[in-house]
């Protein structure tokens, strides 16, 4: 969906335009909440809604309107509800102003910065395994690439490791990406650089160590992929060696996923790309089921946008205390 197309036409339609408005004359992108703004205004209009006041029977409804979505992302519809409510009373149309809704139980995800990814890669080019075995050195050999190709491809956990090399086109630089969360397969681009690293990695294999095997990045068992236990696992013990490493900073495998997307943001923003126009292209490239799915990333991560959030300094009434879903 392109946000700027979208015609507004319930019966908040004034109220919601002048909101919009209202945050883009102070200087805020506001996309993320107006993708929020879009949803609402197609529920007033599936619930033939035709009084324009919010009510608590219709903000209740409205926050029970996804019964099994995520807290965090409930949080979020609920924030963006209770700003239209705070500017239609200032607007002199007396409305129940919805109380913050708490999503604390999840953790913010914790994105690393240009520092400490090279230093994770660092540590993990350094590694050696402390018995010198083949089938260890091998793991070391691909745990060198992993973290890097999560990282630059954008990648979940699981499809990394399950991606085979019939599903990689190392002459075109694409990788098919087979039924993954959702149950749905994309096609996703590798950059030269870590095409390069992977055909490097595959030839030590194969010429070294005389290891076959058709997944990107097998076990010691090479008809088995790498365990997501054994992955996470490695991911901490590299973490724990690097200078940024502390008990209050908790990143995860996924971490590098997270931190895709607000390197991309932000090269977007540098260059001064339109947000907006570029969000469903990057939706469809993480597989997610919807542009929703990729805004959260930027409602939820508060300090990592070092040019968006230049542009768009969202309050507390803005941006609410929302958390992570993986």
């Amino acid at each position: 969906m392109i946000l700027e197309e979208y015609i507004f036409t319930s019966c908040f339609l004034n109220d919601i335009q002048g909101l919009i408005e209202q945050k883009k004359q102070s200087g805020y992108i506001y996309d993320s909440a107006k993708y929020i703004l879009i949803q609402f205004d197609k529920f007033c209009v599936e619930n033939h809604i035709d009084r324009a006041i919010i009510t608590k029977e219709l903000s209740d409804t409205w926050q029970s309107y996804h019964a099994d979505e995520a807290k965090s992302r409930r949080a979020s519809r609920m924030s963006v509800l209770r700003q239209l409510a705070q500017y239609m009373n200032s607007q002199g149309n007396e409305c129940y102003i919805p109380s913050k809704f708490s999503a604390k139980s999840y953790r913010v995800p914790y994105v690393m910065n240009e520092r400490e990814i090279k230093e994770l890669f660092t540590v993990a080019d350094d590694y050696a395994p402390k018995v010198n075995a083949d089938r260890f050195n091998i793991l070391a050999e691909e745990y060198k690439v992993l973290f890097r190709f999560i990282y630059c491809c954008g990648l979940r956990v699981s499809e990394a490791r399950k991606l085979k090399l019939e599903d990689i086109d190392f002459e075109r630089k694409t990788a098919l990406i087979l039924r993954s969360k959702g149950d749905k397969d994309r096609l996703i681009y590798i950059a030269d650089d870590v095409c390069k690293m992977c055909l490097d990695m595959l030839d030590l294999l194969h010429d070294k160590y005389h290891f076959y095997s058709e997944y990107l990045f097998p076990s010691s068992d090479p008809n088995t992929p790498l365990q997501v236990a054994s992955i996470n696992k490695k991911f901490r013990e590299f973490w724990k060696k690097t200078s940024g490493a502390s008990d209050s900073k908790y990143p995860t495998v996924h971490s590098l996923r997270y931190s895709f997307v607000v390197t991309r943001m932000n090269l977007w923003m540098e260059k001064g790309e339109n947000l907006t126009a570029m969000m469903p292209y990057l939706s469809k490239y993480l597989g997610h089921e919807s542009v929703e799915n990729t805004y959260y990333y930027y409602h939820q991560i508060e300090s990592t946008f070092k040019i968006v959030r230049q542009k768009d300094q969202l309050s507390d009434r803005i941006i609410p205390e929302v958390s992570n879903e993986e």
